[in-house]
C-alpha cells in the first residue's frame, strides 16, 4: 500500500479527528464534510467505482433510517416526560432512597443510566444523569465525570442493542454480503443469532470488568472530587458497589443469553434497581455514616426540594414499564415477532448493484416509543400546550441527529464497499487490516479493544464505531487466524470504553451540567478508566483464547 493510498483508507478517522476533535466543529457541520473527503479520496486515490459509490450512499441513507426512529421516539418519550412532569417525580424519588452521594451515583448513573442507555442510547444517559446528581448536590463536574464512567458497560445493549444489532451488522457488510456469514448456519442462520453470540462473549467479560465499574465511579468521586482527595473514601462502600455491580451484569448475561441482545440494558437495570434500591434503604452493606462531602460545589442543593411532584412513582415510570413490556413481547412472542416483521420495507439491488437495505417498520422499537408516547398523553393528562411542546422540541432536537447520521453512514458505506474499483485494490478496512495484522497481528487482543475506543472517540458512538471497524476486526482475524467472534466482542468493548470519552458525549454531558468549556478535564478524568477497561478485556481475552 502506497502513503497516499494509506492515507485514503484513514481518510474517514483523519477527517473526523481534524473536524470534529481539533477544529471542534459540531457533529452535524464535521460528519458532511468527512463522508465528502471519504468520497472524494474513494474516487480519486482508491478509483471506487462510481455507481458503487452512490448506491453506498443510498445505502446509507436508507440504513440511517432504523436508528434516526429509534433516537426520535427515545428523545419524544423523555420530553413528554420532562413537559408532563413525570420526570420531576422520577427525580424526587431518588432524592429519598439515600443521603450518601456514592449511593446515589451508583443508582442514578449505573443502574438508571443503563436503563436508559438500553432504551435510547446516544449518549441520553450522561445527558440525564448529571444535570439529576446535581440536583442532588453533587458538583456539576464530577456529575458530567462519572455519569460519563457509568455509561460504558451497558452501552453493549444500548438503544435496544443497536451497537450489535445495526453497528456491526452493517459494519460487516461488503458488497451486500455479510463476511460472517458463514457462522450464521450454527447460529439461528441469520446475523441476529450470531450478534447474540457475539454479546454473549461481550457481557461474559463484563461479569469481571463491568461490575466494578461502580466501584471504579465513587472511587473517582471521592478521589478527585471529595474534599479529602480520598479514594478510600470511595472503596469504603466496596460491598454495595460490588453487589450494585453483580445486581446488572448477572440479570444482563441471562437476558442476552435466552433473549438475544435487544433488552438486557433495559430489564437487567430494572431488575438491578428492584433488587439494590431496597437494600439502600435500609442501609445495608453501607458505612453507618452517609458520605456527601465536596471540595467544591457549585450545584443547586435546593433544587430537587423546590421540584413539585405531581404523579406517584409507579405512574412516572408507568411508560418505561410498558415499553420494557412491549420489547419483551415482541422478541419472545413468535407470533407476535413474526406479524411485526411481515411489515418490512426491503430495497435490493440498489442502483444495479449487490447493495441492499431494510426498515422494519413496525418491529423497530421507534414505534413503540411513539405509542407509549401517545398513551402518556392519556395518562399524565397532558394539555394541548404540554402536547405540542413536546412534540416540537422533539422534532427540533432532531435535526442535527438527522444531518450527522445522514452523513455518517454513508461514510461508514463507502468505507466499507470500497472494494468494487479500478485499482484492483481490497476494501479500505480490508487493507487496513491487512496492515494493522502484520505489524500488530501478535498483539491485537490489546490493540483491538483500543481501536474501538477510537472509533467511538472519532465517531461520537459505540454503533458507529462498531460499523466502522467492525470489518477490520474480522479481517485481521482472518489474516493472523484469530477467533473471529473474540475480536468482534473485543471491537464492541471498546467502543463500550470508547463511550466515556468520545467528544459528542463529553460535550453534551458538560453543557447540560453548565460546565461548557471544560470539556478537556472531563476527558482527563475518563480516559484512563478507559483505557483500563479497554486493555483488561484484551487480556481476559488473551486468557480465553480460542473458546
Amino acid at each position: 500500500m502506497s502513503f497516499l493510498q494509506l492515507l485514503a483508507s484513514l481518510s474517514p478517522v483523519i477527517s473526523v479527528m481534524l473536524f470534529l476533535v481539533i477544529l471542534r466543529l459540531p457533529a452535524s457541520k464535521a460528519m458532511p464534510i468527512s463522508a465528502l473527503i471519504t468520497a472524494l479520496a474513494a474516487i480519486f486515490v482508491w478509483q471506487m467505482d462510481t455507481n458503487m459509490l452512490a448506491a453506498s450512499v443510498v445505502e446509507g441513507l436508507l440504513s440511517a433510517i432504523t436508528p434516526l426512529t429509534i433516537i426520535f421516539g427515545a428523545v419524544f418519550l423523555l420530553n413528554t416526560l420532562k413537559y408532563s412532569g413525570a420526570m420531576d417525580t422520577i427525580r424526587a424519588g431518588f432524592t429519598n432512597i439515600s443521603a450518601d452521594a456514592r449511593v446515589q451515583v451508583i443508582i442514578i448513573c449505573w443502574l438508571f443510566g443503563s436503563f436508559i442507555e438500553g432504551s435510547a442510547g446516544f449518549g441520553t444517559p450522561a445527558a440525564i444523569g448529571a444535570p439529576l446528581l446535581v440536583l442532588l448536590g453533587i458538583p456539576p463536574v464530577a456529575a458530567a465525570v462519572v455519569a460519563l464512567i457509568g455509561d460504558s458497560v451497558c452501552v453493549s445493549f444500548g438503544a435496544i442493542g443497536l451497537p450489535v444489532t445495526f453497528g456491526m451488522e452493517q459494519g460487516l457488510i461488503q458488497n451486500g454480503t455479510s463476511m460472517a456469514s458463514g457462522y450464521f448456519a450454527e447460529h439461528g442462520g441469520n446475523f441476529a443469532g450470531y450478534a447474540q453470540f457475539i454479546a454473549h462473549h461481550m457481557i461474559s467479560m463484563d461479569l469481571i470488568i463491568g461490575s466494578l465499574i461502580p466501584l471504579v465511579m465513587v472511587s473517582v468521586l471521592t478521589g478527585f472530587f471529595g474534599r479529602n482527595k480520598s479514594f478510600k473514601e470511595g472503596l469504603a462502600i466496596w460491598k454495595f458497589a460490588l453487589f450494585a455491580g453483580f445486581a446488572f451484569t448477572i440479570p444482563a448475561w441471562t437476558i442476552n443469553y435466552f433473549a438475544g441482545p435487544e433488552f438486557p440494558s433495559v430489564i437487567g437495570a430494572l431488575i438491578g434497581m428492584a433488587i439494590v434500591i431496597p437494600v439502600a434503604r435500609k442501609g445495608w452493606l453501607l458505612p453507618a455514616t452517609p458520605w456527601n462531602d465536596f471540595a467544591e460545589n457549585d450545584a443547586n442543593e435546593d433544587g430537587a426540594q423546590q421540584t413539585e411532584v405531581r404523579f406517584s412513582q409507579f405512574a412516572a415510570w408507568t411508560p418505561y414499564l410498558i415499553m420494557a413490556a412491549l420489547l419483551v413481547l415482541s422478541r419472545v412472542v413468535t407470533p407476535f415477532k413474526a406479524w411485526l416483521n411481515s411489515f418490512n420495507i426491503s430495497v435490493t439491488d440498489i442502483m444495479g448493484t449487490s447493495l441492499k437495505a431494510s426498515f422494519a417498520t413496525l418491529y423497530a422499537p421507534g414505534i413503540f416509543f411513539v405509542v407509549v408516547c401517545i398513551l402518556g398523553f392519556f395518562l399524565f393528562k397532558m394539555n394541548s400546550h404540554a402536547i405540542k411542546t413536546s412534540v416540537a422540541v422533539s422534532c427540533k432536537s432532531m435535526v442535527p441527529t438527522i444531518i450527522s447520521l445522514g452523513a455518517s453512514v454513508p461514510m461508514v458505506k463507502i468505507f466499507l464497499n470500497s472494494g468494487t474499483n479500478d485499482a484492483s485494490l481490497s476494501s479500505m478496512p480490508v487493507a487496513l487490516a491487512n496492515l494493522l495484522g502484520s505489524s500488530l497481528g501478535s498483539v491485537w487482543e490489546w490493540v483491538s479493544p483500543i481501536v474501538g475506543i477510537f472509533g467511538a472517540f472519532l465517531s461520537g458512538s459505540a454503533t458507529f464505531s462498531n460499523m466502522m471497524f467492525s470489518g477490520l476486526q474480522y479481517s485481521v482475524a482472518d489474516k493472523i487466524g484469530g477467533n473471529h467472534t473474540l475480536f468482534l466482542a473485543l471491537q464492541g468493548m471498546g467502543a463500550n470504553a470508547g463511550n466515556m470519552l468520545c467528544v459528542m458525549n463529553v460535550v453534551a454531558a458538560a453543557t447540560v451540567v453548565g460546565m461548557a468549556g471544560r470539556e478537556s478535564e472531563i476527558i482527563r478524568k475518563t480516559m484512563p478508566v478507559a483505557i483500563c477497561y479497554a486493555l483488561l478485556a484484551g487480556t481476559i481475552a488473551f486468557i480465553w483464547g480460542g473458546y
